[in-house]
């Protein structure tokens, strides 16, 4: 499985390289795209850059997530199970995608991704998360989606008093523009 996120600025490079360190530590590799101006809407990032690593790196399994997050501990679901297409969390209270999103490497994920970039053309209002909830939904897909449990979407802030006992897997840092209570990483 490798990482893959992005950076527009050099704030965003440090929590990027802090990523990129924590999937280290894991033994997992990270790749880390600078996002310039000129490469389109920000907004649209994840399924671009998911789409990208899928084709530089076949047949391996890519997982994108925000550069403000880092690994706690090794993504246990993601590495070892196998019985799954797609892996998202849905937000508990909103019902929404947030959070990593985990894409098998295999023909499946990529007409997927196709499909997900093709309606994110057509409904450029629309979120991009909102946009792969619609196409995960549709009838007849064929890809099969895991639902991460919220360990994999993890916001210190404001999960700690629901789940006190929780041990996170990818803990987020900068939500909302707002930074989260840091979580030192073991070296």
């Amino acid at each position: 499985m490798r990482i893959s996120s992005y950076y527009s600025d050099a704030f965003n490079g440090q929590f990027a390289l802090r990523l990129k360190d924590s999937a280290r530590t894991f033994s997992l590799e990270c790749d880390l795209f600078k996002w310039e101006q000129g490469d389109g809407d920000a907004t649209r990032v994840r399924s671009k850059l998911l789409a990208r690593t899928l084709m530089e790196r076949q047949g391996e399994d890519v997982l994108f997530v925000d550069p403000e997050a880092q690994l706690q501990r090794r993504p246990d679901a993601l590495l070892d199970e196998h019985d799954f297409d797609v892996g998202i969390y849905y937000d508990s209270r909103t019902l929404e995608i947030s959070g990593p999103i985990f894409l098998r490497n295999n023909p499946m994920t990529r007409q997927m991704l196709r499909n997900w970039q093709a309606l994110n053309r057509t409904q450029p209002s629309a979120t991009e998360l909102e946009t792969l909830s619609q196409v995960l939904s549709r009838p007849g897909s064929v890809v099969r989606v895991r639902r991460l449990p919220v360990t994999y979407a993890w916001v210190e802030r404001l999960h700690r008093d629901v789940y006190p006992s929780a041990n996170p897997v990818i803990v987020h840092f900068k939500t909302d523009g707002l930074l989260s209570s840091r979580i030192r990483i073991p070296r």
